[in-house]
């Protein structure tokens, strides 16, 4: 290699204080010429680039090379030359840094003694290399701005990758790059005993609200640390959401117990502490070709039921729970396709006097039936279609169907019929719900008095401002409210008592119960009763048995509902019935 008069700054000797570990730029030069060794390092000898020494490497082979970068961490840079033990042994080397290795960020600058032997426009077009450079053009001076120029790419990258894949707050890496790392780590087969967990921190958000932002980012700093420092190298630890951490690691170490009791100690954070717990979801099934990312899915779906179950506890993932996983996605995908196909449907269950007899109203329930004739049963699709948001507009289609069919009802002569729809609590809340109502109230042109809207007790009790508020406006449509599935909740009476509601609707468990002479009955008596104090109708549903009605009427029930009277019928099949009983 050429050297020219260009002056380069060198650091004195006496100025290297060796007592203190310094960061340091680590190249590697790779070439099978001792003389290119030599001369690279004595003309960039005593350098400082972008405020760090330089630190060399040798390698006199593209065999040689590979081993040490599979060992040597934090290479920078490459100086690689192109004809080696054979003419394509730095070109296949390019190929083995990037593919195998998977060393993206190094930089690759190839040097060659022979200009015509690689084309340098086919090779940098067709190789992943960042220079390419002839030996005899490598001056000190262009050899030093060429480093330079590699060096700072190397750094950039870093720093993007920094961004990109670790966490800024505890400086671990996030969510994508635990993800490489856990399918790095699966693909190489070497740690066949090892499980992935997410712990999640119990009520981080009331911390947050209570403490301040501030304090939080503190204790997840504190709790960052001491996992990393009590699991060790040997777990792969990352921050894969606000206040969840993914883990990987052999089983022993990653006992879930033992990962658990590391929170009986307080977190010191400043001046302060704190005590927190955390739940844990937990997935050993690793083999068969799973990837990261979708055992990350299952450590999640076993949080998930931990955080229902056994807050501050753990599950471990079952194939069991993925079973149930795929067919609630299976389901939900049938779920959409029913709606475009038009297989939901609305059938209504008649309610009668229990007085008289008379009826005086019909509860409009939906159906879903499948193209092979069988029925999903609605404790099944419903709560499918609350938590996916569909329920929004299929409730509106049940409100606009029902209020229809009460017209078509009310033109036989039944005028004060009433016409009740339940009301889910997603429903209930969105922000649109009382705009709809008032809106299916015009286009269908019902008097609002004969429409009643359903709620369970638990969206009743829940939120009282917010319900007080909702319902009044409900009232001042005209429309009537009852309170579904009463006595399973646990309704607060003063709150009750404030509710603009018009009928409590006894649970058809506490019905069923009356024909066993089980203490079920004394329920209904007290609903009954609470019903007469607070000036409400109440209605029971689920009535099977002659014996059943008795006894409510004895107890002083107003109405009721079920198979005695009437199974849930289509609308064609409740305009017979209603006809059969019409006189003549």
């Amino acid at each position: 290699m050429q050297t020219d008069s260009d002056t380069l700054h060198f650091l004195d000797d006496e100025s290297i204080d060796t007592s203190v570990k310094e960061a340091v730029w680590r190249l590697m030069v790779v070439d099978d010429e001792p003389d290119v060794h030599r001369a690279t390092t004595f003309a960039l000898a005593g350098i400082r680039i972008l405020g760090r020494p330089l630190q060399f490497l040798h390698a006199y082979s593209a065999a040689e090379a590979t081993t040490m970068l599979q060992s040597e961490p934090d290479v920078a840079v490459v100086l690689l030359d192109v004809v080696m033990e054979h003419e394509n042994a730095g070109l296949a080397l390019v190929k083995t840094i990037r593919q195998t290795l998977k060393l993206t960020d190094l930089r690759i600058i190839l040097r060659t003694g022979q200009p015509g032997y690689a084309p340098e426009i086919e090779t940098i077009h067709d190789f992943d290399i960042n220079d390419y450079k002839t030996k005899s053009e490598l001056t000190r001076t262009k050899l030093y701005a060429t480093v330079t120029a590699a060096l700072r790419a190397y750094e950039q990258i870093r720093k993007l990758d920094e961004l990109a894949f670790y966490d800024r707050l505890s400086s671990l890496p996030n969510r994508n790059k635990f993800v490489d790392l856990s399918e790095e780590r699966l693909r190489s087969g070497s740690y066949p005993d090892d499980v992935i967990a997410i712990l999640d921190l119990d009520d981080f958000a009331e911390i947050n609200d209570a403490l301040g932002h501030q304090q939080g980012d503190r204790l997840l700093q504190a709790v960052a640390d001491r996992l990393k420092l009590e699991l060790g190298p040997a777990v792969i630890l990352a921050r894969i959401g606000g206040d969840t951490f993914g883990l990987m690691g052999p089983r022993s170490v990653m006992d879930p117990a033992t990962v658990l009791s590391l929170f009986r100690k307080p977190f010191v954070m400043q001046d302060d502490s704190m005590v927190v717990t955390s739940t844990m979801g937990i997935t050993s099934i690793l083999g068969d070709g799973i990837s990261g990312r979708d055992a990350l899915k299952d450590a999640n779906i076993a949080l998930k039921r931990a955080k229902k179950s056994r807050r501050g506890g753990f599950v471990m993932f079952s194939a069991e729970m993925g079973s149930d996983i795929r067919e609630r996605v299976r389901l939900l995908q049938s779920l959409r396709s029913a709606v475009e196909s038009e297989r939901l449907f609305i059938v209504y269950q008649p309610q009668v006097n229990l007085g008289t007899g008379a009826v005086v109203g019909v509860e409009a329930l939906i159906r879903w039936r499948n193209e092979d004739g069988s029925f999903v049963p609605p404790d099944r699709f419903i709560p499918l279609a609350e938590a996916s948001g569909m329920i929004v507009a299929i409730g509106d289609w049940v409100l606009r169907m029902a209020c229809h069919e009460l017209v078509r009802l009310q033109a036989m002569g039944l005028a004060d019929l009433r016409m009740s729809v339940n009301v889910s609590q997603i429903q209930f809340r969105h922000p649109d719900f009382i705009e709809k109502l008032n809106a299916a109230l015009i286009d269908t042109r019902i008097n609002p008095k004969c429409l009643e809207l359903e709620i369970t007790e638990s969206v009743a009790m829940e939120d009282p401002g917010f319900m007080l508020d909702t319902l009044n406006l409900v009232r001042e449509l005209g429309i009537s409210i009852a309170i579904d599935d009463f006595g399973t909740g646990y309704s607060s009476l003063s709150h009750l008592r404030e509710l603009p509601i018009d009928r409590l609707k006894i649970d058809r468990a506490f019905v069923t119960e009356l024909s066993q002479r089980v203490s079920g009955g004394h329920i209904a008596s007290m609903v009954i009763e609470l019903g007469r104090n607070l000036n409400l109708t109440v209605i029971a549903e689920g009535i099977e048995e002659e014996a059943q009605a008795a006894t409510l009427r004895e107890m002083g029930c107003h109405e009721g509902q079920g198979y005695l009277y009437a199974k849930p019928l289509t609308a064609n099949q409740l305009k017979e019935w209603l006809e059969a009983r019409l006189p003549s």
